[in-house]
């Protein structure tokens, strides 16, 4: 009893000071990988191209509210969602390589991009929801939702692999504030990276050309 006494004052005090300075904005410092690009090469190892997925979001600014809290991020969240694609693939067992395109390239482009880079593969995707949301962060579970596409293409430049993602994702933030906000979002990139790879058709993709390249 005497613990819900203490939540709800908790909550009361929160509740008020949200009402007194109105809604407040959070930028996320985000947990980010090592710079894979920028490691040594693994000899021997097959190479992954990757591009950034492409933010097709309304507001690519803000990825979440809690309570009053605005969330946004230090990074573009399609970004971070990329290099930790890029990580796994790395911890997997390849090289990886991001390129920068200012447009979706053509099976012409694909092609080029991949002999030029001696890449096998050449992974891109799209990025339609990512959003953290919870009306009490004391009182109810920051929950995370997330939506993205990912495509894989040989060096042939024909599509191996079309997929679209939805991951869920749920943190308790209490009253540790921006730092439990972080954490939420943390938590939901990397729930977003596990629905990819445990699929088992894209899996499978990536085995195969680990093992015959």
């Amino acid at each position: 009893m005497r613990i819900f006494k203490n939540l709800t004052f908790i909550t009361s005090v929160l509740g008020l000071v949200f009402f007194l300075t109105g809604c407040m904005a959070h930028t996320a410092r985000l947990a980010r990988p090592n710079n894979v690009y920028q490691l040594t090469r693994i000899d021997g190892a097959p190479k992954i191209i990757l591009t950034d997925l492409r933010d097709t979001r309304a507001d690519k600014k803000s990825i979440g509210q809690v309570s009053a809290l605005i969330l946004k991020s230090d990074v573009d969240i399609n970004v971070a969602l990329t290099d930790r694609i890029a990580a796994k693939l790395r911890d997997t067992g390849f090289n990886v390589q991001k390129v920068n395109l200012s447009s979706k390239p053509g099976t012409k482009k694909i092609v080029e991009l991949l002999k030029s880079d001696n890449g096998i593969l050449y992974v891109s995707g799209n990025l339609s929801k990512f959003f953290i949301s919870s009306f009490d962060a004391v009182m109810e579970a920051a929950k995370g939702n997330t939506i993205f596409s990912i495509f894989v293409y040989d060096n042939t430049g024909a599509m191996l692999f079309s997929k679209t993602f939805t991951s869920h994702s749920e943190n308790w933030i209490g009253i540790t504030g921006g730092f439990g906000a972080d954490k939420s979002i943390d938590i939901a990139l990397e729930s977003s990276i596990d629905e990819l790879f445990k699929n088992r058709e894209f899996k499978q993709i990536i085995s195969e050309n680990l093992k015959n390249n």
